[in-house]
């Protein structure tokens, strides 16, 4: 009778190695050895199992860089002639041995293993490797799963798109070798970071494995510990790492592999035996290496050696095989009382210990499944997806970052030996990003370009580099190949950008780095995720928000209106309730989306918050009316304190749930509560804030301000971005050939006239700029109660003659001066966002912004804009001279910010994240 199931799953995984430029290169060797040592010794265990008739149940992961380099007729051609190197070297050793008669076995047991190698691989396989793992696979023993397209370490890979990209990659290569979806996916490093569950969902995976602490901090605790799956509300299972069984093998001080009667590895005649002889088998320029011939065993911790017994060392590992399985049962044993299931230990190891580190891990690994088929009944191997078949998991639960590294998180690849990658890496993920978007459907030359400016990217991703820059074993290596698969993509990007690639060095590129031939470039592109994400999950939404184009006062309807018909565009039906605007009908069906005007003969109340009271019961009879109707409204949307009365009673009716969005709060604007006015608005945004089952904020500020002054819990807060409409900016946004000032230069600032907007230091600002440019001009464009003031200042500070105050402009007239403006200017001194700035960004003007709020989000200063501290009008016209004094840094500038705009703030994929916040809700 079963007491406990044991999951093997071994990681078969080395970075992508191929250089058809050299005749021979040193790193290549690694997949030679691999090969050797591990992967066809595991493959004749598999048969030998078959053979016997032994059951067997093993999981492998195949990762994308080692599949393609398996089937890569270069590497192929390459490996036979280093096997055949080898074997003439077996053949030199049994004679130079031919006088020590322990030596001279060890000789001919390497010559004997090294034919079984070519015999499996030349004769019996022609090669094809991959061919076996799939007629193993097709006997039922071996469940193949996936790994990333590169091994690219997740969590530090910066954007969604990028991300997806390695997951869905990963999964078309291994789907396109075998001909079906990958059941599981073992993680880079077992490296999970929340929200990749989701992609794999997207992709039909099932399962994937995580570390011992990424389980055990699952939230709520797991029940049986690392003894059962558990699910994410994906509906993708994760399984957690058993720490005993791993550890007896694993453990370097008290794991099988460190035994005294074990081969040791690090004695090999390559490195002690006459140059001259051991020239023909070494590296390239004669470099040392390993070649495989290791004639000693560890004996001990010391230095000195006795020579290498192979029955003896093979009589330890069905030893330890028993242990193994001696251990699982007494480790079963005490689990299974508690449950209602047999626990499951999953012991998860790199591939590349059985053979190649640990040179007896295959023969452990064939006595292992050997006895527990015949010797015992305790305990039975399983696969992840048999246990998942057989005992759902628990859930769902959320999972912490975690990886298998040493200290269990990002350590080993962010770290000073390897930290500068990243700042290269993330340019060139939101560079891919935004030519992705900028090119649907690119063909030709085009394609092969943006194609190969992917492969270039996944490839410097690889985790592998910034491991050996840790570790210290080939560094100049790892550095170089970030290096040039960087270089590589940038000429690209420049050239793509242009439209001027040039397919010479295009075509060397495509020789150099052939992985992946079929990778469609479009899997970078922000519109591929809101196609592929929420499928299948349609949030009907009631928004409730006191303005709405066109009644327009402030950002917030804008950025309503955006995120509505966005959220429409992704099959979701949305209803706005809203205040009623003149000579507009009170329901109308605009860009998809369901407008409800309250009644304007509902809204006659003087007295301000008597009028807001008006507009919420307003709001409350609209929802009853389109609900009675039969409308299957999921959530409630509100923006804003103004709408909370509204969002608490329709809640409370209609057993909806709420999230609420706080663009501004009164505290922020006012810079504190002054008086009884804004206490009882402050009172009513903490209402809100307790009210809605999550909360979004526009911005990093403000999702501390509210943390703080609303005493809201972190994990309640999900911070979304407000986005631009490029189409709306007019057909030249972002296309400006034109940056130089001329004789009179324009400086632009569009906004309210309130004092927090900071056109006041913009005024002092203007006085010191027009020292260096006299012709210079400001357009003020917007309204407030603040305009008089402004206008006065102006005289005083005798500017008023170059200062235009342009009053309130449409979308028309704001393109138009971002068209003329030769630097758009947003001095704020509290912007909880800056949609405003966003959309100079967006139509190519050059912006510098304050250095507060949500403005810090959005302007990275000295590379997309300048960020001046707040009130500082000296910076503040030390930044406007410098970006009219150079009109290529003003154009470089405009072009990152545009492409951070197009790539970060596209509300098609602000509406994919709202909608996801929708579903937690709701779930």
């Amino acid at each position: 009778m079963t007491t406990g199931y044991l999951a093997l799953v071994l990681h078969a995984h080395l970075p992508f190695i191929r250089h058809p430029e050299y005749p021979e290169f040193l790193e290549e060797r690694w997949l030679f050895e691999a090969i050797t040592e591990c992967y066809v010794p595991l493959i004749r265990v598999f048969q030998g199992l078959y053979r016997d008739g032994v059951p067997f149940r093993v999981t492998l992961s195949l990762s994308p860089p080692l599949i393609s380099m398996l089937g890569d007729p270069l590497l192929q051609e390459r490996y036979l002639k280093y096997l055949g190197r080898l074997l003439e070297l077996a053949e030199k050793e049994c004679r130079r041995t031919s006088g020590h008669a322990d030596f001279n076995q060890l000789a001919r047991m390497y010559r004997e293993r090294l034919q079984e190698v070519w015999d499996t691989y030349a004769n019996m396989y022609q090669g094809d490797l991959l061919g076996a793992f799939r007629d193993i696979y097709r006997g039922g023993g071996l469940e193949l799963i996936t790994c990333c397209a590169t091994h690219g370490y997740l969590p530090l890979i910066r954007t969604p798109e990028a991300r997806r990209a390695q997951v869905h990659v990963g999964t078309d290569v291994f789907e396109r070798v075998f001909g079906h979806k990958p059941p599981g996916m073992w993680l880079p490093e077992c490296a999970y970071l929340p929200g990749v569950d989701k992609l794999l969902h997207g992709c039909g995976i099932g399962y994937f494995l995580v570390d011992t602490h990424g389980l055990l901090y699952a939230r709520p605790r797991p029940r049986y510990g690392v003894y059962a799956p558990l699910t994410l509300e994906s509906g993708v299972a994760v399984f957690g790492r058993d720490p005993e069984s791993s550890r007896q093998v694993w453990d370097r001080h008290t794991g099988y592999p460190g035994d005294y009667f074990y081969r040791e590895f690090y004695r090999d005649i390559g490195y002690e035996l006459d140059e001259n002889y051991l020239r023909p088998y070494l590296g390239p320029d004669g470099i040392r290496v390993d070649t495989g011939f290791k004639y000693y065993r560890i004996t001990g911790p010391g230095g000195e050696k006795q020579p290498y017994l192979p029955d003896r060392a093979r009589e330890r590992a069905g030893d330890h095989a028993a242990n193994f399985i001696y251990s699982r049962t007494a480790q079963a044993s005490l689990a299974a009382p508690g449950m209602d299931r047999p626990p499951l230990m999953v012991s998860p190891y790199d591939a590349e210990l059985f053979g190649h580190w640990w040179y007896e891990g295959p023969m452990w690994l064939d006595f292992l499944c050997r006895r527990l088929h015949h010797d015992q009944q305790a305990i039975s191997l399983i696969t992840p997806s048999q246990y998942l078949e057989q005992y759902p998991a628990d859930g769902p639960v959320d999972l912490p970052m975690s990886s298998w590294g040493d200290g269990g998180y990002n350590e080993v690849w962010l770290n000073p030996s390897n930290d500068w990658v990243y700042r290269h890496l993330h340019r060139a993920e939101s560079a891919m990003v935004a030519l992705a978007d900028l090119n649907p459907g690119a063909e030709g030359l085009m394609l092969r370009g943006l194609s190969q400016a992917g492969r270039e990217l996944l490839l410097a991703q690889s985790s592998d580099w910034t491991f050996i820059m840790r570790t210290g074993t080939a560094v100049e290596y790892a550095r170089r190949r970030v290096n040039q698969h960087l270089a590589r993509f940038n000429l690209l990007a420049e050239m793509l950008s242009r439209r001027e690639l040039d397919e010479a060095p295009l075509a060397r590129m495509e020789q150099l780095s052939p992985i992946f031939p079929h990778l469609n470039y479009s899997i970078f592109s922000s519109h591929f995720q809101v196609a592929g994400t929420y499928s299948g999950n349609s949030c009907p939404v009631l928004m409730l928000a006191w303005e709405y184009p066109p009644k327009t006062v402030g950002g917030l309807a804008r950025a309503v209106h955006d995120l509505s018909v966005a959220l429409a565009r992704l099959g979701d039906e949305v209803h706005v309730l809203t205040c009623p605007a003149p000579g507009v009908s009170s329901y109308r069906l605009v860009e998809g989306v369901h407008v409800h005007a309250v009644p304007e003969e509902g809204l006659n109340a003087e007295d301000f918050l008597a009028w807001v009271g008006q507009l919420n019961q307003g709001m409350i009879t609209l929802a009853d009316q389109i609900i009675s109707r039969g409308t299957k409204i999921k959530v409630v949307h509100a923006h804003d304190w103004l709408v909370g009365e509204a969002a608490r009673e329709i809640s409370h009716r209609h057993g909806l749930p709420v999230v609420a969005t706080i663009h501004a709060t009164e505290h922020g604007r006012n810079g504190g509560i002054f008086n009884s006015l804004q206490h009882l608005i402050h009172g009513r945004e903490e209402e809100l804030t307790g009210l809605a089952g999550k909360v979004i904020c526009c911005s990093r500020h403000m999702a501390r301000e509210v943390r703080q002054l609303f005493n809201q819990p972190a994990d309640k807060i999900r911070v979304i971005p407000n986005g631009v409409d490029l189409a709306a900016l007019g057909p030249g946004a972002g296309v400006r050939n034109d940056y130089a000032p001329g004789e009179k230069p324009v400086i632009v600032f569009l906004g309210r006239l309130v004092p927090e907007k900071g056109v006041q230091v913009l005024l002092r600002a203007l006085t010191t700029v027009a020292e260096a440019y006299p012709g210079v001009s400001l357009v003020v464009a917007g309204r407030g109660p603040y305009e008089e003031h402004l206008r006065q200042l102006a005289g005083e500070l005798g500017v008023s003659g170059r200062v235009d105050f342009a009053g309130f402009v449409n979308d028309d007239g704001r393109n138009e001066l971002l068209a003329r403006a030769n630097v758009a200017v947003f001095p704020s001194l509290y912007e909880p966002f800056g949609i405003v700035a966003l959309e100079a960004m967006g139509a190519g003007a050059p912006v510098i912004v304050s250095d507060t709020g949500g403005l810090r989000d959005v302007v990275e200063h000295g590379l997309d804009g300048y960020r001046a501290p707040p009130g500082r009008d000296d910076l503040l016209a030390r930044y406007i001279i410098e970006i009219l004094d150079q009109p290529e840094l003003a154009r470089e500038m405009s072009r990152r910010a545009w492409q951070k705009v197009l790539t970060c703030y596209n509300w098609s994929y602000i509406a994919a994240e709202t909608c996801g916040v929708y579903l937690e809700v709701i779930k």
